[in-house]
């Protein structure tokens, strides 16, 4: 259960995933299964090779046991030390190969050892490895335990040559060697020798047959590692191909509904590569096309409805002037049909007389502007069926389309407007008239009052100044005289006689205002610099420091701006915080179309409520021991700002300042 889950989770991978990633699987896994090929071919041909190699080394063994007992025999014969000598070189070959059998018959061999005894059984160096791991790696097949089984016996019997050789050996080395003593031990070689032939031949018969077995063994293992890549490969490639046709075919058939408008065929998603992302995308790029068709035939029929709900006459034209599109209120207005209307010149409704821009009024002048992006509004008469004139409102405006430009007009019936305007224009003479008259008599009654403030103010100080004039006699005279209530009261009437004449002046000069009729340009830069000129002492005195960025040029009365500045700047450093010197900083933006002025400082602060109570005139928020002043200066300062068409207004924190601002409106005065 557990192998078909896994193999059911590949598959569904194999689906997902990308298809380049697909391709990637498939040919990493060919090329595994071919280098899994190839180190199948690798291992064979190097098995097939040791099989070789033993049977090399066993025609190599073999003939040096039969040389070893050629030279033992004729060694018996001569008594020659020589044969002797080569009967010893060639038992090297046996015995080096049974240093091997006795090392790999170990259960920890030193493969070295073993390598070297197969080398000095003149075994080629480079099949030395090839032999000791066929040994190893196929000792347990039967046809190797049989083959290594024969080679132990003959090795065994080869080991007995030693013995005889010795003994016979010995034998000759006496000083009177017996003949037939030698002639005995050279009779035990003959069965010995035997015995080795049978083993020799069951060695490489068994060899034969296990190398004919691993041959049709290996045979099969590379054909079924060749038909697994095959299959493999095609299996792959199929199941990729078939992915991949099935997604595009579903894509296509989907492609081939919504070119017929039918939206509800939908490309089914086999898998989640680039086909079912290409299929979702398709899938939502056709409900997205489906909802703009839809909005756009929903836009065309709300068009139409606001074309023929229009209270106006719509005609819609080409850039030639002909008609294209009409609504019902055109058909009324001129009492054509829209059959008659449409494919006409616009010269069948409209005769150009004049128009509100300069131009001569043409429909070529008009098209010039449509193609500048530019509406136009024009005033022309309209022609009826019945041929009667009537004036109209012509509003064009540019529509542009990729099959070129459309130029829509709203047609308006302007009759009654034009008795209208002939009505208000009479009666804007008359009222003109009655206006000039009006501002004139404003003036003098101006001018009057102004005269009488100046007379009346001048009248209220002469008895001031005589009442003055006895209380300062009455205090040189008595002053400590009478007692000490006489002398307060006396202080009292003189205080209150110059706190008088203070309100007098400043009611003159806030009457005053607004009497210059000419405004000027003024540089505000220089203006402040006057102004500090004339504060100077009141500067050095408080320690003030007084910063302003670049000031503009305006355009306004002089003398009361500069009136603006000095009050501004004055209670800034009147109202300071106690032992803290006043620093003031002057601003100015543009904004609109008014130069903003900002006056901000590090005084004692207003409280919120009452930031609109101080610019009303006489209003005070300290006692006159506080700080002196009549309590005018504010409201100067709002007549001045309303003067100029602008206003002021205060921000504050108590302990923390104040900032005030007042906007200079940008006008001319005749």
């Amino acid at each position: 259960m557990r192998k078909f889950m896994k193999r059911v989770s590949l598959f569904r991978w194999i689906k997902n995933v990308s298809i380049a990633k697909k391709l990637y699987f498939t040919v990493g896994i060919m090329a595994i299964l071919i280098a899994i090929e190839l180190g199948v071919l690798i291992f064979s041909v190097n098995t097939l090779s040791s099989v070789r190699a033993y049977v090399t080394g066993e025609g190599l063994w073999s003939k040096a046991q039969k040389e070893a007992v050629y030279q033992l025999m004729k060694y018996g014969r001569t008594h020659d030390e020589a044969d002797y000598e080569k009967f010893r070189e060639f038992m090297k070959v046996s015995e080096g190969d049974h240093k091997t059998l006795v090392e790999l018959g170990k259960e920890n061999p030193d493969l070295e050892a073993a390598k070297q005894g197969f080398i000095e059984g003149r075994n080629h160096p480079d099949d030395v490895e090839g032999m000791i791991n066929l040994f190893r790696r196929f000792h347990f097949v039967s046809y190797i335990s049989k083959a290594i089984i024969a080679w132990s016996k003959a090795d065994s019997l080869v080991r007995k040559f030693d013995g005889i050789s010795k003994k016979l050996h010995t034998e000759i080395n006496k000083t009177n060697p017996s003949q037939d003593s030698v002639n005995h031990i050279l009779a035990e070689i003959d069965p010995i020798n035997t015995n080795l032939t049978f083993f020799e031949d069951e060695f490489s018969y068994t060899l034969g047959e296990g190398s004919r077995w691993l041959e049709y063994v290996i045979l099969r293992l590379l054909f079924g590692v060749a038909l697994t890549v095959e299959c493999t490969g095609l299996l792959l490639a199929i199941t990729v191909s078939r992915g991949i046709q099935r997604g595009l075919k579903e894509i296509l058939l989907s492609a081939q509904a919504v070119a017929k408008r039918d939206f509800s065929r939908k490309a089914k998603v086999f898998s989640k590569d680039e086909i079912g992302i290409l299929a979702n995308n398709f899938n939502m790029m056709s409900d997205e096309l489906e909802r703009s068709i839809h909005e756009i035939e929903n836009v065309q029929q709300r068009f139409k409805n606001l074309l023929e709900s229009a209270p106006d006459a719509i005609v819609i034209l080409n850039d030639s002037g002909v008609i294209q599109i009409v609504n019902a209120q055109t058909e009324n207005m001129f009492g054509y049909s829209r059959s008659e209307i449409l494919g006409k010149e616009i010269d069948l409704l409209i005769t150009c007389i004049t128009k509100k821009k300069n131009g001569n009024g043409s429909f070529h002048h008009v098209l010039d502007i449509m193609q500048n992006n530019e509406p136009e509004e024009l005033e022309w008469m309209g022609i009826r069926k019945d041929e009667k004139e009537f004036p109209v409102e012509i509003s064009f405006r540019p529509i542009r389309m990729e099959e070129g430009l459309l130029i829509s007009a709203a047609i308006r019936n302007i009759t009654e407007k034009k008795l209208l305007e002939k009505q208000i224009m009479e009666i804007n003479i008359n009222l003109e008239k009655k206006v000039t008259l009006r501002t004139n008599e404003l003036e003098r009654k101006n001018k009057e009052l102004e005269q009488f403030a100046y007379v009346a103010s001048h009248d209220l100080q002469e008895p001031l100044r005589t009442t003055t004039g006895f209380a300062e006699l009455i205090r040189q005279k008595y002053l400590g005289k009478i007692d000490a209530d006489a002398d307060k009261y006396i202080s009292y009437i003189i205080q209150s006689s110059d706190r008088m004449k203070t309100l007098i002046k400043d009611l003159l000069d806030y009457s005053r205002i607004g009497r210059e009729t000419q405004a000027k340009k003024i540089n505000c830069n220089e203006l402040l610099c006057e102004v500090l000129a004339d504060l100077d002492g009141l500067i050095k005195e408080s320690h003030a420091e007084i910063n302003a960025t670049e000031l503009p040029t305006i355009l306004g009365y002089p003398t009361e701006i500069k009136q603006l500045f000095q009050n501004l700047i004055s209670n800034a450093i009147k109202f300071r915080q106690k032992d803290i010197a006043p620093r003031i900083k002057i601003a100015a933006e543009k904004n609109e179309q008014h130069w903003l002025f900002s006056f901000s400082d590090n005084g004692i602060g207003i409280e919120e409520k009452y930031l609109s109570r101080i610019f009303v005139i006489f209003q005070r928020l300290h006692t006159r021991t506080e700080y002196e002043g009549s309590g005018i200066g504010l409201a100067n300062c709002k007549k001045i700002a309303e003067l100029h068409n602008g206003r002021i207004w205060a921000e504050s924190e108590p302990g923390k300042g104040s900032t005030f601002y007042c906007s200079i409106h940008e006008f001319e005065h005749a």
